[in-house]
């Protein structure tokens, strides 16, 4: 009988410390998973964000506009250079597919420009601008703007100097961003 109790004793302390173990397991893993989600939902995050990417703007007299998005950190460009349209722009995209945008381009000397940087806030509804009118990035004129962002669109509530309110930009890998830089390469080649 006390050869009984003894191995229920140890069954029972052996399933006692099984669950204990196993509650641990979960909770390591718990709070890796939530340190994880936490760092992704981060600003200063490396992981990629699903809208990471390039934009350009379909919006009337914001055409020549480029977004470029990278985690919670956006980038607003600017291309307006008549005949050097499709260059600009193709080497915009090109830069900051490959990490290395100019921050310093003006338009007037055959660059792009970087019209302001920002910080995308968590819950992707706005933006605060280094510099909210676009003249020099040097972020003495801080603002916030609106975003709007989708797997097909941002939109940029009126930030810049442009007289428009929203401007709409697309992916610029989907088609018809495609068929509009094609568009503008015909017209200026």
């Amino acid at each position: 009988m006390k050869t009984t109790r003894t191995a229920r004793a140890t069954r029972t302390r052996i399933a006692v410390s099984a669950a204990a173990l196993a509650g641990g397991a979960l909770m390591v893993t718990a709070c890796g998973g939530s340190s994880d989600a936490a760092s992704s939902q981060s600003p200063s995050s490396s992981q990629a964000s699903s809208f990471d990417g390039a934009y350009i703007s379909i919006t009337d007299g914001a055409r020549g506009g480029i977004a470029a998005v990278e985690g919670h950190k956006i980038t607003y460009i600017n291309v307006t250079a008549g005949d050097q349209q499709c260059q600009l722009t193709t080497k915009a995209l090109d830069d900051f597919k490959h990490g290395s945008i100019v921050k310093d381009g003006t338009t007037d000397k055959g660059q792009y420009q970087v019209l302001s940087i920002g910080t995308i806030n968590d819950s992707r509804t706005s933006v605060l601008w280094d510099d909210v009118n676009g003249s020099d990035q040097t972020g003495t004129d801080p603002g916030s703007g609106s975003i709007s962002m989708s797997n097909s669109m941002i939109t940029l509530g009126y930030t810049f100097a442009y007289s428009i309110d929203q401007v709409q930009l697309i992916p610029a890998d989907s088609d018809q961003a495609k068929t509009l830089m094609a568009k503008d390469c015909d017209q200026h080649s």
